[in-house]
């Protein structure tokens, strides 16, 4: 472990674990310090808004919206192609910061589900099932779909599992979305609606939503009444110091 790798810009992994201390009291509860308590969630809402947030808004500037219009009829060559002008198209690059962020704040939420042994003996139907066809990552991701800030955008299982399979997952392990596409403010007042055979997403009003429930987030962490989610966060951040 490097002490002097930074959680965030500026704070270290040993001003962490000074400050960690003043989180948690000698019997492991949550310390009533509130400066302290202010302080850790102010340096992680800096590093989530230096590690992703302002990347996208950087992003999102420097979209030049250029027309995406396609000749369907074109001959099949680069005849048709405009003149290279060096058109900046993030939707791709945003959805895949918006996936490792969504991923980032479910993890501070909840441990992500670990699939029993499936050799141990089945306790469907009293239990779930040891034999569940998705991973607990892919399970974890789809709850956080269900978050109040995607106003039930994601409420059909069929919808979030086709998310997780097409954009989250299509992205990270094959540089694709599949059956999905990603629009800049299109469908109009709607995170997803379906097109074709598959779905549209407007990855806008996803990353919102996104940012809606990172302030929500914010908002019950800052609470004292908020028990669970701060020794959650206590927990999540440790993990952090201690990988850095």
């Amino acid at each position: 472990m490097n002490r002097s790798v930074q959680i965030c810009r500026g704070f270290a992994v040993a001003q962490w674990e000074k400050l960690q201390a003043r989180l948690i009291n000698t019997d492991g509860t949550n310390s009533d310090d509130q400066e302290a308590w202010g302080c850790a969630i102010e340096v992680f809402e800096r590093r989530i808004r230096e590690r992703f947030l302002s990347c996208i808004d950087a992003l999102e500037a420097v979209d030049s919206k250029s027309d995406t219009s396609v000749l369907l009829e074109a001959p099949a060559d680069c005849s048709t192609l405009p003149s290279r002008n060096d058109a900046v198209v993030p939707g791709f690059a945003i959805m895949a910061l918006c996936c490792l962020l969504a991923e980032t704040l479910q993890s501070f939420r909840c441990k992500t589900e670990v699939r029993q042994n499936p050799d141990a003996r089945c306790s469907y139907p009293d239990g779930p099932c040891i034999k569940a066809p998705q991973t607990g990552t892919a399970n974890t991701f789809k709850a956080f779909l269900r978050r109040p800030a995607f106003r039930g955008a994601f409420a059909d299982k069929k919808i979030a599992s086709s998310f997780v399979y097409g954009v989250r997952s299509g992205i990270l392990h094959e540089a694709e979305t599949r059956n999905w596409v990603i629009w800049r403010s299109e469908p109009e007042d709607q995170i997803v609606a379906r097109e074709g055979e598959g779905y549209a997403l407007n990855r806008s009003a996803f990353y919102q939503a996104l940012k809606d429930d990172f302030a929500q987030y914010l908002t019950e962490l800052k609470s004292s009444e908020s028990v669970e989610l701060r020794s959650r966060f206590v927990k999540k951040m440790y993990d952090i110091a201690h990988v850095a």
